[in-house]
């Protein structure tokens, strides 16, 4: 069964894979990405307002095969009353 290695970047920081999971084939790997990288979001998008993840898939070649990413930026919309005008005139 192939190996792939799945590295983690949050921001500049990248974590790499040095143990790799052995699946089937290229396509469990892209699966396996997908659900590290919603993982990845339910841990860390509390922690604030801007958020770039990815996870980058290699096979035990070295290949890039799959690069799955997701970048979150939450912002403060204006208050309530902003911009409503007078209606009783």
């Amino acid at each position: 069964m192939p190996s792939y290695f799945f590295h983690t970047r949050d921001g500049e920081k990248l974590d790499i894979d040095e143990e790799g999971t052995d699946l089937p084939d290229d396509r469990s790997a892209r699966h396996a990405a997908k659900e590290l990288l919603a993982a990845l979001n339910r841990e860390r998008l509390p922690n604030g307002d801007e958020m770039s993840l990815s996870v980058i898939v290699q096979n035990a070649e070295g290949a890039e095969i799959y690069v799955a990413s997701l970048h979150f930026e939450g912002r403060r919309g204006a208050p309530a009353h902003a911009g409503k005008h007078d209606e009783t005139s």
